[in-house]
């Protein structure tokens, strides 16, 4: 097989982009070519599939190819990383780009698990809940049926209805799970389709994290040296995230007919009042690169304290629910049949 087959079906995660930019970075600060850096990370490589990547690249640049002409063949890489790695080439400051962009894959290695942990924990917590609740009402309802049947007393008023939803359960339980399981995965779909991006990616957590992207990716392309309507192209293919891709064509739209971008980012609401003035200062000072990785720090430690409420309001709620759901079944069918007990004695 080929090295090029070899390396197809290679996607690198954000902690793997972000550990191959910080060794080519320290292998150009050292002063060595970087094929002879790929040489040494293809003999430390940990798998046959990581070799046959790094060999793909350094095959090619071996020859006198580019490093950034390389990472294209390769087809792994992601399109904005190999973009900025040709500018670094370009303007000479490619050892400041692989610096940067190591920082940005940490950064998002770092979001992504902090929103699968918010996630995690509420999810759990929910299926515990949900299967407490069906144990309940499948299993422990009818026990409470059976003693009053046979006490020859009959239920009313709420225990008779959550007998009735009981009964209910047990008789379509299957197609009840069934129902789940096509919603769940409905869900999901809808999710990943512009529809629901549109529809779930509104939310000030999800904006935050955008923002968060879209002033780090500014920041890099400041950095590297790109214009303003460049940067904003480049920030554009990463934010992933609808309404901030509305609002940057907003930006970019207003740049067209002559606003600087200082209003631009104003008009458009990229930013919240806050950054907007920070944003400001920045513009007549001339020191927008840094301010713009002071928005995304800002952002990205906002972004932390939203999941941290979330979990904080979530777990006593999903609590609560639960205690009440509890508490309602122990009071509609043990406290009648504490009376009863105590007539007969």
């Amino acid at each position: 097989m080929s090295l090029k087959k070899k390396t197809q079906s290679i996607r690198l995660n954000e902690v793997e982009l972000a550990n191959f930019c910080r060794q080519i970075g320290m292998v150009i600060s050292a002063g060595l070519p970087i094929y002879y850096g790929i040489s040494i990370l293809m003999g430390e490589a940990e798998d046959e599939n990581t070799k046959a990547l790094y060999e793909s690249l350094y095959e090619p640049m071996e020859t006198g190819v580019s490093f950034n002409q390389a990472l294209k063949e390769v087809d792994c890489f992601p399109e904005y990383m190999v973009k900025m790695i040709q500018l670094g080439e370009e303007t000479g400051r490619l050892d400041n780009v692989l610096a940067s962009l190591a920082t940005y894959y940490e950064r998002e290695d770092q979001i992504r698990t902090s929103i699968r942990r918010a996630a995690f924990y509420p999810l759990i917590m929910t299926m515990l809940m949900v299967v407490v609740i069906i144990v309940l009402m499948t299993k422990v309802l009818p026990i409470f049926a059976n003693i009053y049947e046979e006490l020859g007393s009959e239920l009313t008023g709420v225990a008779r209805t959550l007998l009735t939803i009981s009964t209910n359960m047990n008789r379509y339980l299957a197609v009840i799970v069934i129902l789940f399981l096509v919603l769940v995965t409905a869900g999901l779909i809808i999710f990943h389709t512009h529809f629901g991006r549109v529809m779930f990616q509104g939310s000030k957590l999800y904006i935050s994290i955008a923002a968060s992207r879209f002033a780090n990716s500014m920041y890099l392309s400041l950095a590297s040296g790109l214009d303003t309507d460049r940067g904003l192209d480049m920030a554009l293919s990463l934010v992933n995230n609808p309404h901030m891709e509305q609002r940057i064509q907003k930006c970019k739209e207003h740049i067209k007919h002559g606003e600087n971008f200082e209003n631009a980012l104003q008009k458009s609401g990229i930013f919240s009042k806050v950054y907007s003035s920070w944003i400001a200062i920045a513009y007549r000072t001339g020191d927008m690169e840094s301010v713009m990785l002071r928005i995304s720090e800002a952002y990205e430690e906002d972004t932390d304290e939203r999941i941290s409420r979330a979990i904080a309001t979530i777990e006593p709620t999903l609590v609560i629910i639960l205690c009440f759901f509890v508490g309602l079944i122990l009071i509609s069918f043990l406290l009648p049949l504490l009376g009863i007990m105590q007539s007969i004695g």
